[in-house]
């Protein structure tokens, strides 16, 4: 058996199908981790869904930003932006079943056999491991309740910085950042929701949230959707897979392994170049 963690899929849905044939997925043997973000960019979200939540206990999918944009759009409490292609979703007959499974993923996923831990965008430097999880059940519990649309409506990009006596909607809101935003941060730790692009190119004092000094999480391995493109030199116990232009494929048991699809014009022309 071997498993498998794949970035960000963002409504790919046919990049990630031949993604799975070049890796030989095989759904009665193998398992898959997804990043997060499986929608909104490409044009076949819907299908992106539908096929992980028919994988099963074959795949765990940690939320990202763009899952907790759709549930927020679903119930009103956002507006969609230029670019997103969640029509198809949105409409589906489906939807109320997709958006439930949604609602019940997980913001972290650890498995003590493989030792690697699964987020979508980072754990903050002033958290164990303990504590990170302790904190994701929090807003967990929250979506995946009777009340998740009071949540949703709270959620929002306003609390960039942890505080230990945080409660209520901050506290949730700085969690749900962190795992599902986080990107750069500065020397304290506050989160920086603008700063993206290559490491080297960044304001002085500014740096991936995983190079913070003293971070409480460092003997943990941490995969993550590389949303911000930080084209950084290997970080010990980071494993973060490539968002931009190609879907990646990290193998976790045996021998470590990137394996990648690239696409090329996939969503304006309708047709991709793999390799």
């Amino acid at each position: 058996m071997t498993t498998y963690a794949i970035g960000s899929v963002k409504g790919y849905y046919q990049p990630l199908i031949n993604l799975l044939e070049k890796i030989q997925f095989d759904p009665e043997n193998d398992c898959l981790w997804f990043t997060g973000n499986l929608v909104n960019e490409g044009p076949e979200s819907l299908e992106v869904l539908r096929f992980v939540k028919s994988l099963g206990k074959k795949a765990i999918s940690v939320l990202g930003n763009q899952e907790l944009q759709l549930l927020a759009i679903a119930e009103g409490f956002a507006e969609p932006e230029t670019g997103d292609t969640l029509d198809a979703i949105l409409n589906a007959p489906d939807r109320d079943e997709l958006l439930k499974w949604l609602r019940r993923r997980p913001l972290i996923h650890h498995d003590a056999k493989l030792n690697f831990t699964l987020v979508h965008a980072g754990i903050p430097a002033e958290w164990t491991f303990s504590q990170a999880l302790t904190f994701a059940y929090e807003v967990e519990s929250a979506l995946s309740q009777s009340t998740y649309r009071v949540f949703l409506e709270h959620r929002g990009q306003d609390q960039s910085r942890w505080n230990a006596k945080l409660n209520g909607w901050k506290r949730a809101r700085f969690i749900s950042n962190a795992f599902t935003l986080m990107k750069y941060c500065n020397e304290q730790g506050k989160l920086d929701f603008h700063a993206s692009g290559a490491f080297a190119g960044q304001t002085a004092g500014l740096v991936p949230w995983y190079r913070l000094p003293e971070r409480m999480n460092a003997n943990l391995n941490i995969i993550f959707a590389d949303e911000a493109n930080f084209a950084d030199t290997a970080y010990p116990g980071i494993y973060p897979l490539p968002t931009q232009g190609s879907l990646s494929a990290l193998t976790l048991t045996g021998a470590l392994e990137i394996i990648s699809v690239t696409c090329v014009g996939y969503q304006d022309r309708g047709a991709c170049r793999y390799g």
